[in-house]
């Protein structure tokens, strides 16, 4: 499964999120059923919630239900400092949430019915999982962040990092993946075993940044010739007459 969110701009939702004060990020709002907060939005795409444009500061609700057109993403920010970023031509749904900052206890129950979405544990989620419910089966993350894609045809799921990931098919099977980068699959009331991450194929530059592909890869060098193939060093004859003396000034 390869997502289509753009690393680049993860790390840039991630590093706006890591410069957000705390006091912002639990700040009291007009609404007392504030889940979260909208901390990054993908230039030129289009994010809404319940119909109503989405930008950098909006408000998250409970049963709030999120879509980002073929350009757009979102990242937002819940008040345990759980995360999610969602790709383009996505829809997910804010089920539940409950948190009491006291206990740091509560639940997130996340409906995703298309699209891709990485979720990243906070407060909650070291004691209880974080529950993503798709058209396939439901994933269940524990103090940690996962990948999880959606389709007609199938949900992936992948553990990254954190406890565990739990992943429930629509028939009751269930596995439970502890080894970050190892992945399942559901589809229809099926379930893979637990993958292995994809081997990287053809060049390297092909991950990473435009300049990466630009620049082309460096000629492998030829096998180096042994030591005792070099011609070994031969000492000097003497000259037949003794150098003059270097001039000197009184």
């Amino acid at each position: 499964m390869t997502p289509p969110i753009s690393k680049d701009w993860w790390l840039a939702a991630a590093l706006s999120t890591a410069a957000l004060p705390t006091t912002m990020a639990q700040a009291p709002s007009a609404s007392a059923n504030r889940t979260g907060v909208v901390t990054a939005v993908a230039p030129g795409g289009t994010v809404t919630g319940n119909n109503e444009v989405m930008v950098v500061g909006s408000s998250v609700l409970p049963g709030q239900r999120l879509r980002t057109d073929a350009n757009g993403q979102l990242h937002l920010l819940f008040l345990d400092q759980s995360a999610l970023t969602l790709g383009p031509d996505s829809e997910l749904t804010i089920d539940e949430f409950r948190f009491d900052p006291a206990t740091r206890q509560g639940q997130i129950r996340l409906g995703l019915a298309k699209g891709v979405v990485r979720v990243v544990g906070g407060q909650i989620s070291k004691n209880t999982a974080t529950v993503i419910a798709t058209p396939h089966g439901k994933l269940e993350l524990l103090g940690g962040i996962a990948l999880a894609e959606t389709n007609s045809d199938r949900t992936s799921g992948i553990f990254l990092f954190g406890q565990q990931m739990r992943a429930t098919s629509n028939s009751g099977d269930t596995t439970t993946i502890t080894r970050p980068g190892f992945g399942v699959d559901l589809s229809g009331t099926s379930m893979s075993t637990p993958r292995p991450p994809p081997r990287a194929t053809s060049t390297p530059c092909s991950i990473g940044s435009s300049r990466a592909r630009r620049t082309p890869a460096m000629p492998i060098p030829r096998q180096r010739r042994r030591a005792s193939s070099f011609p070994r060093a031969t000492a000097l004859a003497a000259p037949a007459t003794p150098a003059a003396p270097w001039p000197t000034t009184a």
